[in-house]
């Protein structure tokens, strides 16, 4: 936990975007709603998806929280967590994907512990199967190694007793899963007493391993929950099937810039700059020209 993270003037900036654009329902270029399985509707938005949700959806650099500007763009590498990443992912990591949660007593959902040592992400885990690579942690020789770091930037106070982000402490450093009964809790009364259940104040941030067995309580708060997801891997590590195109979101530092690079096993080196060069100038190539054609065929 870092406390203060954010300033009360991000929070309020971040919180004032989020009333107009997403819970005012109105255009933002990256909002859509997540059916639960119960059919409630809860919010959601930013780059971590792994399917099309829109028809003019990229196929290479998906819709993001850095395209809202000002204050998000700031948490690609905000100064008062850049040394905690520094530190367990080693120097030249990358943003893999971002998204804002937002969670209340209409869009509560189950708790499914997910990840979980060395099994992360495995054949079984309940969030979605996959080989259970990208979720590793080890400490070797002095250094930390992870597959993949969040940062979970709490925009509302999240109080004792009213749910949010949880997590089995230690469970990062397991060589066998979860038992299965500990993974899914309807209630907050039946969450095994594993669970760590995590309260934060708007502005704190919350940095695990998604090698830690961790998922949300169902939220029985008075007011909405509202986290925003800022997710890095190291450079050769890659999460999401779409990566970011750093032309689309106007001025950023050289650091910055090189934080939304794609995954490469060398990290940063010339080959690697040049060849992605050459695929933004294509893609705003492919852009512009498909300008022209939607332009003729209105003036058809």
């Amino acid at each position: 936990m870092v406390k203060n993270a954010l300033t009360s003037d991000e929070v309020a900036s971040m919180n004032a975007f989020v009333d107009e654009h997403v819970t005012g329902r109105k255009e933002s270029g990256t909002y859509h709603p997540r059916q639960t399985s119960d059919n409630k509707v809860g919010s959601f938005a930013g780059s971590d998806r792994t399917r099309f949700t829109d028809g003019d959806d990229r196929a290479w650099s998906s819709a993001s929280l850095l395209s809202w500007g000002g204050p998000f763009i700031d948490l690609i590498d905000h100064p008062s967590i850049a040394p905690y990443l520094e530190e367990v992912l080693q120097p030249g990591y990358r943003l893999d994907h971002d998204y804002l949660k937002i969670d209340n007593k209409v869009a509560d959902r189950l708790l499914y512990l997910h990840g979980g040592g060395q099994g992360a992400g495995g054949p079984t885990d309940l969030v979605g199967p996959t080989d259970g690579g990208q979720c590793y942690y080890r400490y070797n020789n002095g250094k930390f190694y992870s597959g993949l770091i969040a940062v979970a930037y709490e925009l509302r106070d999240v109080q004792e007793g009213d749910g949010g982000f949880a997590c089995v402490p230690g469970s990062h450093k397991a060589n066998i899963e979860l038992p299965q009964n500990w993974k899914k809790s309807e209630t907050q009364d039946e969450i095994p007493e594993v669970v760590d259940r995590v309260s934060a104040n708007a502005g704190d941030a919350i940095i695990f391993t998604e090698a830690c067995a961790h998922g949300t309580i169902p939220w029985q708060g008075d007011r909405e929950r509202r986290t925003l997801f800022y997710k890095y891997t190291p450079h050769a590590v890659a999460w999401s099937p779409c990566y970011y195109n750093a032309d689309h979101y106007g001025d950023l530092t050289d650091r910055q810039r090189n934080m939304l690079m794609p995954p490469s096993a060398y990290g940063a080196n010339t080959t690697r700059d040049e060849i992605w060069k050459r695929a933004q100038e294509e893609q705003a190539e492919l852009l512009r020209l498909r300008e022209e054609v939607e332009a003729l065929r209105a003036s058809a």
